[in-house]
């Protein structure tokens, strides 16, 4: 094993670099104990940003057995590990939003059900450290977060809190975490918000950068997003409604509309309506975000009896998916199957291209009877090594 060791700590640094770079970063940040040069390449944050650069996407999942499933949707590969201890009773994670592999997590206090507050805490599944965000005063049930990056400093992240409900918009109030500092700051200047959050869909973080799905009163849904460089909110697009047809469809299954990222540029719209045998699916992608005007435009449809509902019930948690360059899905989500009079919940990773199923496999299964379902089911992220929280 010794002799191993100085093997690989003999090759040239470039070499190493390479090789580590197509490694998962769950076995590069194990590989710090090897020697001196590895530990300083590793924790070097020129490596660990180019390795994020390089590094294929993963679905992470939590359920209700309180153990943390990490999937590579090209492999299928899935790893089980337990969800950290400060995450069990009297806390729950209520959401999660994620920026650069950093999870960051709203929790439920069940100690603080009556007076609805709740707990904010940013956690990197790779290095499993966690930092518990402390409140100026306190925070929500009702706030909505986001994550991202300045965009001149890579490393200096913050979260973003603001509370925007419509009926309290005179109310409204935004904050800014830094991790740098450590303190949070009211953002000064901020017009009253006259737009909410669609709850039912999540937002995301791109490029340093979040983006959710707004509602405002008798208009358009559309696009909107705040610039962690600038801290300043700025309207998108408007976001493609739902057709009379599939308004209808509302009534037969539950509509499925989640925003995501889309060629690490871009964002990407899945819609789906339908009725139980005649689904359809419909993906929509995004122009550059940095282009001056920013528009949705139509990349496929996928129509089939054999589709499945990638979110049958709004009960149901809500899938992870990622939208690939030749026109195909990856869907991680639950679904109810019924064998031998006994109906049971299965956890599925689909891949759907415009000729409907390509790849179905099963990654768990639970007896309906005992299953309660979790509030939160699959995100799509990028493992880190940044050491952001050590």
């Amino acid at each position: 094993m010794a002799s191993s060791k100085r093997l690989l700590c003999s090759l040239p640094l470039e070499l190493i670099e390479e090789i580590l770079n197509r490694t998962p970063a769950e076995s590069v940040y194990r590989f710090k104990s090897t020697c001196k040069e590895w530990h300083d390449l590793i924790t070097d944050k020129r490596f660990m940003y180019n390795h994020l650069d390089h590094s294929p996407e993963r679905f992470i999942r939590f359920d209700d057995k309180k153990t943390v499933q990490i999937m590579d949707p090209v492999t299928g590969i899935l790893t089980y590990s337990p969800i950290p201890d400060v995450f069990c009773y009297p806390y729950s994670i209520a959401s999660v939003v994620h920026c650069d592999g950093l999870m960051l997590c709203m929790c439920n206090d069940s100690s603080f059900r009556q007076t609805k507050h709740a707990n904010l805490a940013v956690w990197n599944p790779v290095t499993r450290k966690i930092k518990w965000i402390e409140p100026l005063v306190c925070f929500y049930a009702t706030d909505n977060f986001g994550i991202g990056y300045d965009n001149t400093c890579r490393d200096n992240y913050k979260i973003l809190r603001f509370s925007a409900p419509l009926s309290l918009r005179d109310l409204a109030k935004c904050e800014i975490y830094e991790f740098k500092s450590d303190s949070w700051r009211t953002l000064d200047g901020v017009k009253l918000f006259d737009w909410d959050v669609d709850t039912q869909c999540r937002g995301v973080s791109l490029k340093g950068n979040m983006y959710w799905i707004a509602k405002c009163e008798d208009k358009e849904d559309f696009i909107q997003s705040f610039d962690f460089s600038t801290e300043m909110f700025k309207y998108i697009c408007v976001c493609p409604p739902w057709s009379e047809t599939q308004q209808q469809d509302i009534l037969f299954c539950h509509p499925f509309r989640r925003l995501g990222c889309f060629n690490g540029d871009r964002l990407s719209l899945l819609l789906q309506h339908g009725q139980v045998g005649s689904m359809h699916i419909e993906v929509l992608v995004t122009n550059k975000l940095s282009d001056e005007v920013v528009s949705f435009t139509k990349y496929f449809n996928v129509t089939s009896p054999y589709l499945p509902a990638l979110q049958f019930q709004c009960n149901m948690a809500p899938p992870g998916y990622s939208i690939g360059k030749h026109s195909d899905i990856m869907a991680w989500c639950e679904g109810d199957v019924e064998e031998d009079d006994e109906w049971y919940t299965c956890i599925t990773l689909y891949q759907i291209d415009q000729g409907a199923i390509r790849k179905q496999i099963e990654t768990g299964r639970h007896e309906e009877s005992r299953y309660s379902n979790p509030s939160i089911c699959s995100y799509v992220y990028v493992p880190i090594l940044i050491p952001l929280l050590e």
